[in-house]
C-alpha cells in the first residue's frame, strides 16, 4: 500500500465551500434577506387560510325553467336548461337534467328559474288519475281572460241556445280544470295554439255520461265557464 503523500493531505475536500465562497453566499443571504422573510411569511399565510376555508359545499344537478312557461304548451328543449343547487333547497320531485320529460304538456304556470318538478308537467296517463265513472274531454268556450282559470279548479260550463240568450242551462256542475289555454296564436316555430274560431280550447274532467254531452256542446251552443269565488 502506497503512503499519502503530503500534497494529497493539503488538497482541500472538492465538498467544502472556500472562505470567499462563504463570504459570497453570507452576503447574497444578507442582501435579501427581507424578501426570504415575505416569502416565508406569505407560504404561511396561505396555508393557514387554506387550513380555515370552509370546504365548498356539495351541490346536485337539476333541471330549472329557462323562460317563463304558460300551462297547455309541450314541453320543448328552449324551456329547459341545466343548473347546479343546494341540496337543501331542492323540492321534491325535482327533474334532473337527463330526465326532462321533452314534449309533456306544461301543467301550471312556471316562473324562469324554478326547479322542474314532477307536478309542473302532466305524466303520459293523466286520465289514470281520475275518479272512477269520470273522462277527459276538451271543450270551446268563449275567449276567457287570462288568469281567469288555474289547473285544478273546479267550475261550472254551462250552455246558452244563441237563438234564445236568456235560455242557460248547466251542463256540467263540477267540471275540474286539467289544462287552460295559454292565449299563443301560432306562428314560425311556435308551439301548436290552443285557441279555436269557437273560443278558448279548455280540458276538463267531468262524469262520463257529461263528457260525451260536452265534446260536440259548442257546435250548437255558446259555452261558458262559470269559476266560484276562491
Amino acid at each position: 500500500m502506497s503512503a499519502a503523500t503530503p500534497s494529497d493531505s493539503a488538497r482541500p475536500s472538492s465538498t467544502a465551500l472556500t472562505p470567499r465562497v462563504r463570504r459570497r453566499v453570507r452576503r447574497a443571504l444578507s442582501r435579501h434577506r427581507l424578501l426570504l422573510v415575505a416569502l416565508v411569511l406569505g407560504v404561511g399565510g396561505l396555508a393557514a387560510f387554506a387550513a380555515t376555508r370552509p370546504p365548498t359545499p356539495a351541490t346536485v344537478s337539476v333541471a330549472v325553467v329557462a323562460r317563463d312557461l304558460a300551462p297547455g304548451r309541450p314541453l320543448v328543449t328552449a324551456d329547459v336548461q341545466a343548473a347546479e343547487a343546494d341540496p337543501a333547497t331542492v323540492p321534491d320531485g325535482a327533474i334532473g337534467p337527463t330526465d326532462i320529460p321533452y314534449g309533456r304538456l306544461v301543467a301550471a304556470p312556471a316562473r324562469r328559474g324554478e326547479v322542474l318538478t314532477d307536478v309542473a308537467v302532466l305524466g303520459p296517463a293523466v286520465a289514470d288519475n281520475l275518479p272512477v265513472g269520470h273522462a277527459l274531454t276538451t271543450v270551446a268556450v268563449r275567449a276567457l281572460v287570462p288568469g281567469l282559470l288555474q289547473i285544478g279548479d273546479v267550475v261550472s260550463i254551462v250552455a246558452t241556445d244563441p237563438r234564445r240568450p236568456t235560455d242557460t242551462t248547466v251542463v256540467a256542475a263540477t267540471a275540474t280544470v286539467m289544462l287552460v289555454p295559454d292565449g299563443s296564436t301560432g306562428g314560425a316555430g311556435s308551439d301548436p295554439p290552443t285557441m279555436t274560431s269557437d273560443g278558448s280550447l279548455l280540458v276538463v274532467a267531468v262524469p262520463a255520461a257529461e263528457a260525451l254531452e260536452l265534446s260536440g256542446l259548442s257546435t250548437t251552443q255558446v259555452v261558458d265557464v262559470v269559476v266560484p269565488a276562491r
